[in-house]
């Protein structure tokens, strides 16, 4: 169920968060004005991609029926690729870990936003590989008001078992 949630989570972001809008304010119709880096990332056993930089993420935070779910998700600028972290409680300073065994949310890395129902294109962090596991961390190093900054990092596996990674990530913008 927990997979099921998160997995239906992550498609209406990435597909939200696509979509652009008709009017004139760049910011609302690319998806925000956050920025999320990341020092490294690669798929499936290859070495790092290079850096990974995202300056129109968007951050959102929704509470319905008493449950908040903290979303950020990132395009890479020029590509396909994507970094979506989930989050199923309110932002707050600290660190908050991932992987298959807790029920807090994730971490999906996609080799291309627009396909995310291929699952050998999407890799998360509550996915198992055929000796690991997947896993990662999101440290709030700043919640003030709407503004959120912090670190993160995972490793996270596809349906296939096949590895994806991001290494050194940050996370800077208003939550909207």
């Amino acid at each position: 169920m927990k997979k099921f949630l998160l997995s239906t989570l992550a498609i209406a972001l990435l597909l939200t968060s696509a979509c652009k809008k008709d009017n004139n304010n760049n910011d609302v119709a690319t998806g925000g004005a956050a920025t999320v880096t990341a020092g490294n990332y690669g798929f499936d056993g290859s070495a790092s991609l290079g850096k990974f930089s995202s300056t129109k993420a968007g951050i959102t935070q929704v509470s319905i029926n008493g449950v908040t779910t903290f979303n950020i998700t990132a395009i890479r600028d020029g590509g396909n690729e994507s970094i979506t972290l989930i989050l199923l409680k309110k932002a707050a300073v600290g660190k908050v870990q991932f992987g298959s065994q807790l029920a807090n949310g994730g971490i999906i890395i996609s080799k291309d936003y627009t396909k995310a129902g291929d699952g050998a294109l999407n890799y998360s962090t509550d996915n198992n590989g055929t000796t690991m596991s997947g896993g990662g961390e999101i440290n709030f190093t700043k919640v003030d008001g709407n503004n959120v900054e912090g670190t993160f990092y995972a490793v996270a596996y596809n349906n296939a078992k096949k590895e994806a990674f991001v290494e050194q990530g940050s996370f800077k913008g208003a939550i909207k």
